[in-house]
């Protein structure tokens, strides 16, 4: 969240220099007085506001997931795969977040812009009527907030693509920049237009930008925890023992009894669930000290991939993606959990359990 706040700002205050130099006559790619017409300057940076929130997912393409650093300091963690669009994939309200925070932001910097305009604008038109009623400011700041989302809806598609169809992941950033150029044609025309049209668009695209990118995200999540699961990434010790020794393929692990190899001293475990649908089948687990996702060695052997504190942990969820059952633990401030497959039944029980455990802090009998 920190970190969209301190780009809000930026792009808010890079704007404000740009529109202070347009309002001038000084074109900021020649930097010569004279060059620019200052009637212009509003059309031009409300062109760039389009383009910069269309495409803002190119200032957040970091996964947070923990499992990166560790892996870069322990030799048995598998290094998570590499992902251009690693935003997409971090707790909903981060992605969600960004989007009306820069816009309020850019929304309220223009007020400033108008307070030393060269050219006050056509009454009756969302430049014109800026500070003179708050429906312009709000047709911007609900257009800024759907641009964004159009954005991170492409972006979404691009990563689950990102694994294993290389040209449909380039296709669908080729394609979230076309997008942007049209968003920014749209922008371009927006302080010419009047106000109600302006925000009859608004009204209508944010709900269906919204319903567009919560649903990419769902189906780019889904997409990329199938493939990761089926096509397990090997420890840095597993990458030099194969590249010595060859890969041998290996009978498929069986669980026998609850996983209790992976207790610390004095650990209690509560409840665990055994999904097997994968190359490496996968275990979530629930102790009084932690949550943990843990791969199957063999019988009695498990090893740790991911864990969380009591605190973190929200809830979880049975669910159908597709033709696999996918059972999600849904944490705080972090990536969820997820293993695929097992018994239906089961994995509705554990997730009712983990999430009565989240909510009461009690097991549930």
């Amino acid at each position: 969240m920190s970190t969209t706040l301190v780009y809000a700002v930026t792009l808010a205050l890079f704007m404000l220099f740009i529109f202070f130099l347009t309002n001038a006559g000084i074109d900021p790619r020649a930097g010569r007085i004279g060059d620019f017409d200052p009637k212009g300057a509003a059309t031009a940076c409300f062109g760039l506001l389009g383009l910069y929130h269309s495409i803002a997912i190119i200032f957040f393409n970091d996964d947070d997931s923990p499992k990166k650093t560790d892996a870069a300091t322990d030799a048995h963690i598998p290094r998570a795969p590499h992902s251009y669009t690693g935003f997409v994939r971090q707790a909903w309200y981060k992605v969600l977040s960004v989007g009306p925070i820069f816009a309020v932001f850019c929304t309220a910097s223009v007020f400033i812009w108008h307070s030393f305009a060269e050219y006050p604008g056509i009454p009756g038109t969302v430049w014109g009527d800026y500070p003179l009623s708050p429906l312009p400011a709000l047709s911007l700041f609900l257009l800024c907030w759907a641009a964004t989302n159009i954005g991170l809806t492409f972006a979404s598609i691009a990563e689950a693509f990102n694994r294993d169809r290389t040209g449909l992941f380039i296709a669908a950033m080729i394609v979230m920049f076309i997008v942007g150029l049209g968003i920014t044609v749209g922008f371009i025309l927006l302080p010419n237009q009047p106000t109600g049209s302006a925000l009859t668009v608004a009204v209508i695209a944010v709900p269906l930008s919204l319903i567009a990118v919560v649903g990419a995200r769902a189906w780019a999540i889904a997409r990329v925890a199938h493939y990761d699961a089926n096509h397990p990434r090997l420890s840095a010790r597993e990458r030099r023992r194969s590249a010595r020794f060859g890969h041998h393929p290996q009978p498929r692990p069986r669980l026998e009894g609850p996983p209790h190899d992976m207790l610390r001293h004095g650990e209690k475990l509560l409840f665990h669930f055994y999904g097997h649908r994968s190359a490496e089948p996968q275990m979530l687990i629930a102790t009084d000290q932690r949550f943990v996702r843990a791969s199957v060695l063999g019988s009695g052997r498990t090893f740790v991939l991911d864990q969380a504190s009591p605190e973190q942990l929200a809830g979880a969820s049975s669910q159908r993606v597709g033709h696999d059952l996918m059972t999600i633990a849904h944490l705080r401030d972090r990536r969820d959990m997820r293993v695929i497959g097992g018994d239906p039944e089961q994995s509705r029980t554990f997730a009712e359990a983990v999430t009565f455990l989240a909510r009461t802090g009690q097991v549930r009998r």
